[in-house]
């Protein structure tokens, strides 16, 4: 009579140790990827659907998670996502030991069929959820190299196949003992193996997480600021602590040896250069502040530093554009792809940088070359360029086709760096700091309001842009009010006469608007 209620339970019990031995699988999986993305910089089917993610992400939602949650946004994504490929691991290996009891009744058996699930799985990545999430049929759209796509995506799987297999194999030997051997020897043997591969997976964790550390400095995928809170900002900001946004959750890594830079589409003479060709070339140095178009009203993505590279319109004019070309597309390693209007493209200020502050591009600056073009927002300043293409068409690059604006002009920005927000201030003058930038229209004044807005004073000084494409740095002694607290802002007026506006406006299609305000206390 309590048969049927037994074997119930133990196939209850059995799916749960089946699912827990695919999420071990699943966990090895992704840290195999992780390795291979981060010394081969080989792309993942992972990144691919968080690519595919973030372009069907509605834009007013995708602006939303963005403001909320600044630079925990991608770290979510990327947790969500490996949540989701766990729940799956553990999913299909339920299903493996469901299936495989019939026909995995020996040892090798259960191997064969591990590695065929494994060689199933690929076949499936591959052929389907590639061309979903946009790589196309076997990785035929992946930009950041098919071969390293295909180990990637094949040797995860064959890891993912090998852990449950082992355990399986284990469950096996459990059940059955070989002939002449005795129970004990078995047991010793299985424990054995058992504990290799737990010390073989919480190696791998360790090294994972030692390359998370040194890989992405702490910071997952790149998005982040180093800027020092209440220090009035530097004219010239230091590599390590320039402002950093891309849209991988693990950068590449470009090697000189290598590297070429290709020039190519509408051109009667198409070319390309290496590394030391490149730098071979004439070239100029100019100071060009940089701002991420998703900073917010006084935010601090916007840093400024001294480039070295090649002007754009030298390999445009060795290559001999044809009459109908419109825009200048520019494809980068990780598979980001932007545009500018061919006018701009012509000016001498945008260049093709390989220095940054007297040194090589850093890596996570965009090593070995990087666009700069003074004026817009950097989502148009292309980092690890690999091809330069004239099209004849208005090429839509990567954030474009996910609802930010084709043309990013700066906006007038300003911004209080000291005192902080919610600093008590004593009696007498109150200093105030920070910067200002307008992109190539530059800055004529800085004025500052100790009444929410009421009145504007003039700031005392302004320091002397470094090029016409840089922010100044603006300083500011007022008399403190006699309020207990008070509410203190900034705003700025462009070479042009134009005062920056004070009506709130999301950064989402083309920058934020607003002034940055912060509240202080009058102090004992």
């Amino acid at each position: 009579m309590n048969e049927t209620p037994s074997r119930n339970m133990t196939q209850w019990t059995d799916a749960r140790k089946h699912f827990a031995w695919g999420v071990l699988g699943a966990a090895a999986m992704a840290l195999f990827t992780f390795a291979a993305r981060s010394v081969a910089s080989a792309q993942s089917v992972l990144e691919l659907a968080a690519d595919w993610f973030t372009m069907h992400l509605p834009p007013e939602l995708f602006d939303l998670l963005l403001e909320n949650l600044l630079f925990n946004a991608k770290p979510l994504m990327f947790a969500g996502l490996l949540v989701a490929q766990l729940l799956l691991g553990g999913a299909l290996s339920a299903l493996y030991g469901h299936y495989a009891a019939g026909y995995a009744r020996t040892e090798i058996r259960v191997w064969v069929f591990s590695l065929g699930f494994g060689v199933a799985l690929w076949l499936v990545a591959m052929a389907a959820l590639a061309p979903l999430f946009g790589g196309g049929y076997f990785g035929s759209s992946v930009t950041g190299g098919m071969i390293g796509f295909h180990v990637t995506a094949f040797g995860s799987a064959l890891v993912y196949a090998l852990v449950i297999g082992f355990f399986f194999s284990g469950e096996m030997q459990g059940a059955t003992t070989s002939a002449g051997e005795s129970t004990g020897t078995s047991d010793r043997r299985a424990f054995l193996k058992k504990a290799g591969v737990w010390a073989a997976l919480v190696a791998g964790v360790a090294i994972g997480l030692k390359l998370a550390t040194d890989r992405l400095g702490g910071q997952m995928g790149s998005s982040g600021t180093f800027r020092t809170q209440g220090v009035l900002s530097t004219e010239v900001t230091p590599n390590d602590e320039f402002y950093i946004v891309s849209k991988n959750f693990i950068d590449p890594t470009v090697k000189e040896q290598g590297w070429i830079l290709e020039i190519g589409g509408q051109v009667e003479a198409p070319h390309w250069v290496n590394y030391d060709q490149l730098i071979a070339m004439p070239s100029v140095e100019e100071y060009v502040t940089l701002e991420c178009i998703s900073n917010l009203v006084g935010g601090d993505l916007i840093s400024n530093a001294k480039w070295r590279g090649v002007p754009l319109r030298m390999f445009l004019e060795r290559a001999r554009l044809k009459p109908s070309v419109v825009d200048i597309a520019f494809y980068a390693q990780d598979g980001y792809s932007e545009s500018i209007p061919l006018e701009m493209a012509m000016r001498d200020e945008v260049i093709v940088a390989y220095e940054m502050n007297g040194e090589p591009l850093p890596s996570k600056h965009g090593f070995p070359a990087r666009l700069i073009v003074p004026g817009f927002f950097g989502l148009k300043h292309v980092k690890w360029l690999t091809k330069i293409e004239p099209v004849v068409h208005d090429f839509r690059g990567y954030w474009q086709q996910r609802g930010w604006t084709d043309v990013p002009w700066v906006k007038t920005f300003s911004r209080i760096d000291v005192p902080s927000h919610n600093t008590a201030v004593e009696g007498g003058v109150l200093s105030l700091g920070g910067v200002a930038f307008a992109g190539d229209r530059g800055i004529s004044t800085v004025e500052v309001s100790l009444d929410d807005g009421a009145t504007w004073t003039t700031a005392t000084s302004i320091s002397e842009p470094l090029s016409p494409f840089t922010w100044v740095i603006w300083r500011a002694d007022v008399p403190v009010p006699g309020a207990e607290k008070f509410g203190v802002r900034v705003r700025a007026t462009d070479g042009g006469g134009e005062v920056q506006t004070a009506e709130v406006g999301k950064s989402l299609p083309s920058g934020a608007t607003g002034h940055h305000a912060i509240r202080l206390a009058a102090g004992a």
